[in-house]
């Protein structure tokens, strides 16, 4: 970030590039000054272009009125209305040409309204009505009729029917719309057509004028009681009921807009449009979606309303004659006298002499649009040696709603002034929102503000929630997600005590040469290489949560979870001088640097605490990207070591059904499987999985004899098939398990027996063979031998007494180098016998110098229940 040399709006380069862009806008026609009906605040008194509107749900009027048409009798046209105040200044009443229209008798009186909105209107009315006659649009055309409230106006205008066949529609109210050509910009359109007098009796203060009649001096909005209240008095309000409807307001402060014409500056994107839009196609978009979202606003987008009427921001460098109109458009300040500031008031007191007539010129009283500010920022936040330096900006981000704002500017403001959009790469991302993706409110109480988080669970926590969420899809808060990511750098840092434990050597310790090095250590230098080049492609193509997964995967799952705990014992039994603590070093380093864009604080902390003394940088960010070792990857490997997990997550699985935890050793695992990819890394990692499965012999065979039986789920075959289910149910109970069996071990997605077809979930196999509980994985199944025999029971006692030391120590908060003396006292006779004919190995598993079988005088007690027997277990450091 250039501190030093910001970029501020208001300074004069700022404020002189931003007059180029509006000078080249001049010199290219396509800046004009005209009435139009634009977004206006009351409450800041100034216009808002269609991208700063903010939508929100408003509950508003919903009004049916009645217009009594000149010429005939009792006859009346139905209108609907929200917005009374604009009846006011009401010119015409829309028809759609190619609608047919009803005459219905109500009462005394006959009204025209849609003949496909009949039977709603008159059930929300509840009236009864009788159709006396039919019309087509086309034939209303002309037809004259008396405004309700003239008395109360006094605008002698004459009033007719007009065709739209663009903003009539059967949706909603009568189908017959009321047209006010001052406060609407679709009613604008329909009054240029049919040259009708645009009305708009409203001030810049929002308030009705003179020409409001009785309702002058009030704000637009809050006429609409007394516009009803009238309408009811003189017997024109048919209807008054409550509508709520998305409504536009104003991004700064949020007060509900009005639509009113008025005098404006416009630069004519109707005229740049299709340069606009093939210009979208030179940048590269993230992600893909975003472009299609901004073609189609850019395709509709109206001419561009620049021009505001406020005190502060860029002055619109426009002088316009008094007498003539010619206009004089100044793009930079050597153009003018000298001035203390280029802001107002000192620039309105600049005046020039008209060539054209020679009277006073004067600068329109406007401001720019802030959002045109923005839009020059890329140029104008640079001198003109950097503009040509760097051209357009490499890369822009911003929230998806920055299609209609900022994207758009700068789009806008680039082809008018170079011809082209600015910016090479655009990346879009989506919103911080609740659980149930609703937009979070403080006053809906659904707000969770980031200081809380932060408390709770600390920064890189939510960083590493946040940044592993797809980067354009709206962000749904969710505790549990921060608390899974919280426990994620819990295991990261204890990664890094780990090697500040167990390496305190001088110097940091070389790469060991291939031949020195285990399976697994190959394994993870594979994994690491693999792992930079994904982080790398993610970052480059601007998917950092992809990144963000992939160095949590190799940090949590590969290093933590997987080879440490295949190299402790090495580390253990080799020391410092350890290969496996050479490639933790290096690995973890590699993963470090290519964290710290996602997490910069445990990174750093583990840095510092631990690498720094080799490494000698201040910073792990002063470090270069850690660059693949392509001649370490190995792809096949890697793919091994995946099969091998998914066997011992499998062998967990089978463990889990026939109640063996993984503590306790087992004599042997088969594995079945139709896979030559599965059978290959059987028989060259088969010691990795009876390290990883906790067996003795893992062998690739041919299935036990098994048992298969098949349940069937009624429900679902019932709902599928409806009335031929029982014909249904007895194919499917005629056919074999064992066909079924096969079916489901396919990949076919359907059973078809006779004329029925069977989905998956519509059946459930068991399969149990005698001695063996049975798992899938995704190449086979592993059948794990469930008999205990004498020597594994002893081993996994051992085992069983050895994790209840261990929790102890941890307890105590020991560490793993702290000696400790251990005393036993089991009240099974069989289980202390065992103990004792395991004393050396207990004794190495807990790291205890003294191990004895009395009860402790001193020391941490506790009592514990194995195999239903109670061990008293005291331990004392030493």
């Amino acid at each position: 970030m250039d501190f030093d040399n910001p970029y501020i709006t208001y300074k004069d380069p700022y404020i002189e590039a931003s007059w180029k862009t509006i000078a080249a806008a001049h010199q290219k026609g396509l800046l004009h000054e005209g009435v139009y009906v634009v977004p206006y605040c009351s409450r800041c008194e100034t216009t808002l272009a269609n991208y700063e509107l903010e939508y929100g749900e408003q509950s508003d009027p919903s009004i049916y009125v009645k217009f009594r048409a000149l010429g005939a009798e009792n006859e009346y046209f139905i209108i609907w209305t929200t917005t009374p105040w604009t009846l006011v200044s009401n010119m015409a009443i829309m028809a759609h040409p190619i609608y047919t229209y009803v005459k219905v008798k109500v009462g005394n009186e006959t009204w025209i309204l849609a003949k496909d909105r009949l039977d709603v209107l008159m059930s929300l009315l509840g009236e009864s009505a009788t159709v006396v006659g039919e019309i087509s649009g086309k034939k209303l055309e002309g037809h004259k009729y008396a405004h309700p409230l003239a008395d109360k106006i006094g605008k002698k205008y004459e009033r007719k029917v007009v065709l739209s066949d663009e903003y009539v529609t059967l949706e909603d109210g009568s189908g017959l719309v009321h047209c006010a050509p001052g406060h609407g910009p679709e009613d604008f359109i329909i009054g240029k057509r049919f040259g009708i007098e645009i009305f708009s009796p409203i001030d810049t203060a929002g308030k009705f004028t003179k020409e409001g009649g009785a309702y002058h001096g009030m704000l637009a909005r809050d006429a609409s009681p007394k516009v009803i209240e009238d309408l009811k008095s003189c017997g024109a309000l048919v209807h008054e009921g409550k509508i709520a409807h998305r409504y536009p307001h104003c991004w700064r402060c949020k007060t509900p807009l009005i639509f009113i014409a008025t005098n404006q500056w416009f630069i004519s994107i109707t005229k740049l449009k299709e340069k606009m839009l093939s210009e979208i196609e030179n940048c590269d978009w993230n992600p893909p979606f975003a472009k299609t979202r901004f073609r189609e606003f850019v395709a509709g987008a109206p001419d561009w309303c620049i021009s505001r009427q406020r005190y502060w921001g860029i002055p619109i460098p426009v002088w316009k004659c008094g007498h003539c109109a010619h206009l004089k458009v100044v793009s930079n300040r050597e153009e003018l006298p000298h001035l203390p500031e280029l802001h107002r008031p000192h620039i309105d007191k600049v005046t020039f002499k008209c060539d054209k007539c020679g009277s006073t010129m004067h600068r329109v009283p406007d401001i720019l649009d802030v959002w045109f500010d923005s839009g020059n920022a890329i140029w104008a936040s640079l001198s003109d040696e950097e503009r040509q330096k760097y051209g357009k900006a490499d890369f822009i981000v911003e929230g998806k709603d920055q299609t209609r704002g900022w994207f758009y500017s700068l789009l806008g403001s680039g082809v008018v002034l170079n011809g082209e959009i600015p910016y090479k790469t655009l990346l879009m991302h989506g919103f911080f929102v609740d659980e149930k993706g609703e937009k979070m409110s403080k006053s809906v109480g659904n707000f969770v503000p980031l200081e809380e988080v932060v408390d709770k669970y600390g920064a890189d926590p939510f960083r590493l929630w946040a940044l592993s969420n797809t980067v354009w899809d709206d962000l749904r808060f969710n505790w549990n997600e921060v608390k899974e990511a919280h426990r994620a750098i819990g295991t990261i840092y204890n990664i890094g005590l780990f090697m500040s434990r167990f390496y305190t050597l001088q110097a940091k310790p070389p790469l060991p040469e291939d031949k020195s090095l285990e399976m697994e250590d190959r394994w993870l230098l594979s994994r690491l290489s693999a792992t930079i080049e994904e982080c790398e492609t993610a970052f480059s193509t601007y998917k950092p949560h992809l990144a963000a997964k992939a160095v949590r995967a190799f940090l949590v799952e590969d290093i933590s979870r997987f080879y440490m705990k295949l190299a402790k014992p090495r580390i253990d039994e080799e020391g410092e001088s350890s290969p496996a603590l050479a490639v933790l070093y290096y690995s973890i380093f590699d993963a470090l640097r290519l964290l710290a864009p996602v997490t910069p604080f445990i990174s750093e902390s583990i840095y510092r605490s631990f690498y720094m003394k080799y490494e000698h940088k201040k910073s792990i960010s002063l470090f270069g990207w850690p660059v693949p070792d392509k001649k370490r990857h190995d792809a096949l490997l890697e793919k091994r070591f995946e099969i091998a997990r998914q066997i011992s997550t499998a062998s967990a699985n089978a463990r889990q059904k026939a109640s063996l935890p993984l503590r306790w050793p087992v004599e042997e695992i088969r594995i079945v499987s139709d896979s030559t990819e599965v059978l290959s890394a059987v028989e060259h990692v088969s010691e990795l999985i009876e390290s990883l499965s906790n067996v003795r012999k893992v062998v690739a065979t041919k299935a036990p004899k098994t048992a298969v039986t098949v349940a069937i789920n009624k429900a679902k075959v019932g709902a599928a098939f409806k009335r031929d289910s029982p014909s249904a149910l007895a194919a499917l109970e005629k056919e074999s398990p064992e066909a079924i069996a096969k079916w489901l071990s396919s990949e076919e997605k359907e059973h078809t027996i006779g004329k029925f077809a069977f989905q998956r979930d519509m059946v459930e196999v068991t399969e149990t063979a005698e001695g063996f509980a049975i798992a899938p994985f995704e190449g086979g199944r592993v059948f794990l031998k469930t008999e205990m025999k004498k020597e594994l029971y002893e081993e996994a006692m051992v085992r069983e007494v050895a994790r209840r030391v261990q929790l102890m120590r941890k307890e105590k908060k020991l560490v793993e180098s702290d000696k400790i003396s251990l005393h036993i006292v089991a009240e099974d006779k069989e289980l202390s016998a065992i103990l004792k004919k395991h004393t050396s190995v207990l004794a190495g598993q807990v790291n205890a110098e003294v191990v004895g079988f009395t009860h402790a005088t001193g020391g941490f007690h506790k009592e514990w229940e194995i195999e239903e027997a109670k061990v008293e277990i005291t331990i004392e450091k030493k």
